[in-house]
């Protein structure tokens, strides 16, 4: 299937966000808790109004296991935040609830984006809507995973399932080298893919070397806010 087109404000954006205790742990040795706290605060601020300021996108909601921090996080912003129930553990169980749940409501696109991506613009999400493609990867910068995923909801099987945990449909394969685990995933459901690499999507924020990748204004505007980091 080609030729998709997205118009108007019909796509929801999900962004899963962890806790604000366990997130970071790699980060461990140069920043505190309370550093690397206050590290996922403001990189999940700033992916969220991105999504929200960029043409296309309709809504965006957080799903997470700890709904206290994230409404902390997010005060202010417009978005929903669903919690992640406890029987469905991990990022992929995670997604695949808020799949459902949107499903349940007749929702449409959906874009999933990490909570980590300092670099991310509203251009980047642009590029990514403007792909054809049903099934759209926006890889990291080593090029093996997948920081943000696009999923259409046409007549293709993206979202059709015998079940509502779709058994039948394209399934969640975030972990290490989820890149060529969605390709394979969107190919055995005769599904075209779009592999995407941008400056703004490629570079995410878990260790000191993707520090070091983040252009120079990137780093500053991170740095201001968290103590540590400059």
């Amino acid at each position: 299937m080609t030729g998709v087109r997205r118009s108007g404000r019909d796509m929801t954006a999900v962004v899963p966000l962890r806790d604000g205790v366990s997130g970071k742990s790699r980060l461990a040795a140069v920043l505190d808790v309370d550093s690397r706290r206050r590290l996922v605060r403001v990189l999940a601020r700033h992916v969220v109004t991105t999504l929200l300021a960029s043409d296309g996108i309709g809504r965006v909601v957080v799903v997470t296991a700890d709904p206290v921090f994230t409404r902390e996080t997010l005060a202010g912003l417009e978005v929903e935040v669903l919690e992640q129930p406890a029987d469905r553990p991990g990022l992929n169980g995670a997604l695949e609830h808020t799949r459902e749940v949107l499903a349940a409501r007749g929702s449409g696109p959906l874009l999933v984006a990490h909570a980590d991506l300092p670099a991310l613009t509203p251009e980047d999400v642009a590029a990514l809507l403007a792909e054809g493609a049903p099934v759209v990867i926006a890889t990291d910068r080593y090029r093996a995973g997948t920081n943000l995923l696009l999923l259409d909801s046409q007549p293709s099987g993206v979202f059709e399932a015998s079940e509502a945990s779709g058994a039948g449909g394209f399934r969640f394969r975030f972990g290490i080298g989820s890149l060529a685990a969605h390709v394979v995933e969107a190919e055995a459901h005769g599904l075209e893919v779009t592999v995407v690499h941008r400056p703004g999507t490629a570079v995410d924020l878990d260790t000191a070397d993707d520090w070091s990748q983040l252009p120079d204004e990137v780093r500053t505007a991170v740095g201001q806010q968290v103590p540590g980091l400059l």
